[in-house]
């Protein structure tokens, strides 16, 4: 789908973090905060976060889920509460997460959804064929998963804030164990003894679940995606490289924005393991 911009989009990798899993976040908000005015850059932003598991809103009604955290945190895994939609999504060195930021407020949630997903499958074209639509019983299960070869290597999340849009999506590039333990944290969660209609999602079956290196049976690295996903990409659309770099006072109004106005949670594997370590009320 074609959207017209007035600027190239700026590509921009802010490194791996295993401090906040907010952090990340929160420069994704302070980005879009720049874009006041539609001559504003479009950016495309990539980081990884090694591990955590990025829960959505629907994740806050397990009924033991201090528990199922509190066990992660106690096997390395820090968590976050997102502000994009969707249920929990385990992040770790081998995922890469892809931000894209327009200028523009006003673009249609499906338009948004269907510009990314050519970027994707102009992306990725080195790896196979994409395909979009749920994989039912993977994690966070929505119609814009992608898949190749009929398992789920990632899946999209949108958020609008006041100057830009955020469309959120990751790539399971090496093959981990992302599927089993997205199957423990929700049985340890209390998944199954919640009301159907009140479930984050219906069921986890951790076999949907693969990476472009599993299915393709080549020794894929993170640096390999990020190089194919810049050198394709930029064959499609303006696309320059460019450091990180978000103005200070943006950085820290966003911090507050989600972690004080929206009551996003965000905790490191060390606080989780704690002894006195409580779920937030």
């Amino acid at each position: 789908m074609s959207i017209s911009i007035s600027q190239p989009f700026q590509w921009m990798d802010s490194g791996t973090y295993q401090d906040s899993p907010l952090e990340p976040l929160v420069r994704d908000e302070a980005l879009a905060a720049g874009m006041r005015d539609q001559e504003s850059s479009p950016v495309i932003h990539l980081w990884v976060y090694d591990q955590g598991l990025y829960l959505g809103r629907r994740d806050a009604r397990l009924p033991h889920l201090e528990n199922a955290l509190r066990s992660f945190g106690q096997e390395g895994f820090g968590c976050v509460l997102r502000s994009s939609g969707g249920a929990c999504v385990p992040l770790d060195a081998g995922v890469v997460n892809v931000a894209c930021l327009l200028p523009d407020t006003a673009i249609s949630i499906d338009s948004f959804f269907s510009f990314v997903a050519d970027l994707l499958r102009v992306g990725l074209r080195d790896y196979g064929t994409l395909e979009f639509g749920e994989v039912a019983g993977s994690y966070c299960a929505g119609e814009y998963d992608f898949s190749l070869h009929g398992k789920k290597i990632g899946g999209m999340a949108q958020r609008r804030t006041r100057f830009g849009s955020i469309l959120q999506l990751c790539i399971n590039v090496d093959e981990r164990p992302r599927g089993e333990w997205m199957e423990r944290f929700y049985a340890l969660a209390g998944l199954e003894e919640m009301e159907e209609n009140h479930k984050p999602i219906p069921r986890i079956d951790g076999t949907t679940v693969g990476s472009i290196a599993g299915l393709t049976g080549k020794p894929v690295t993170v640096d390999d995606v990020k190089a194919r996903l810049l050198a394709t990409i930029r064959e499609e659309w303006p696309v320059m490289p460019a450091p990180f770099a978000v103005q200070s006072h943006l950085h820290q109004d966003a911090w507050q924005h989600l972690s004080q106005r929206l009551h996003l949670f965000a905790f490191t594997a060390k606080e989780l393991a704690a002894p006195d370590w409580k779920l937030p009320k």
